[in-house]
């Protein structure tokens, strides 16, 4: 007697609590957490940042450092990555992470490539983007301020040929360039619409509430017949 209730309610759960299956671990790097105002470098093979793996030769996880005039700071929380590393910039350096996907779906991924001039080291800087080992794309962030690092926003989107993606950034600054930043990394399911926290059209609301108070009374009728 209770299951087409139940299921009425089931709708109006399900239709607030809808999201996306797959999502990216530590997409802002800030575990694990560093001092502010230092800079940690981590080489090729290293887990030690949470949710990634460094490809090639080093990253560094940078907390709001300053030099030669330019004030280094996260897009979000306190941490970014500098995919150039300290000791090498080299074109293969990088992080990957592996995320969970459904085959077939689109998926829309996000995230801030950061870009300043220290007139030396730091000019316009380019982040570089591999899915499942594919040919490397470039994002670069053309917005170089004197003093602090300016972001900008890119995404890209992809269709997920299994269920599981691999996502490798990379160091694509020129090699002159000692700087790669990057920061903030989302992905959401562009398959489902993300409804939480959506109210209910007042439609679907009345039928599936009055549906229930309909087989309540039913069910009450019957009890006392």
């Amino acid at each position: 007697m209770f299951l087409k209730p139940f299921a009425s309610l089931c709708v109006i759960l399900a239709w607030g609590s809808a999201a996306p299956a797959a999502f990216i671990v530590n997409g802002s790097f800030e575990n694990p957490a560093i001092a502010s105002g230092s800079v940690t470098n981590y080489p090729g093979g290293s887990n030690a940042i949470t949710g990634w793996t460094v490809v090639g030769v080093d990253s560094a996880v940078v907390n709001n450092v300053s030099q030669y005039g330019v004030t280094y700071t996260a897009q979000d929380g306190n941490q970014f990555i500098d995919l150039a590393g300290v000791n090498s910039n080299s074109s293969t350096s990088g992080v990957t992470q592996t995320v969970t996907t459904i085959l077939g779906n689109s998926y829309d991924l996000q995230f801030y490539v950061g870009s300043a001039t220290d007139g030396i080291f730091s000019f316009a800087a380019t982040v570089d983007l591999s899915i499942d080992g594919g040919p490397r794309m470039s994002f670069t962030n053309p917005t170089t301020p004197p003093d602090v690092l300016d972001w900008r926003l890119f995404s890209h989107t992809f269709t997920a040929s299994g269920t599981s993606t691999n996502i490798t950034f990379f160091n694509g600054s020129a090699p002159s360039n000692f700087l790669s930043a990057l920061d903030n990394v989302t992905i959401s399911d562009a398959n489902v619409a993300d409804v939480s926290g959506v109210p209910l059209p007042p439609t679907v609301l009345f039928a599936a509430v009055g549906g229930v108070a309909l087989m309540l009374r039913r069910r009450s009728i019957g009890l006392q017949n």
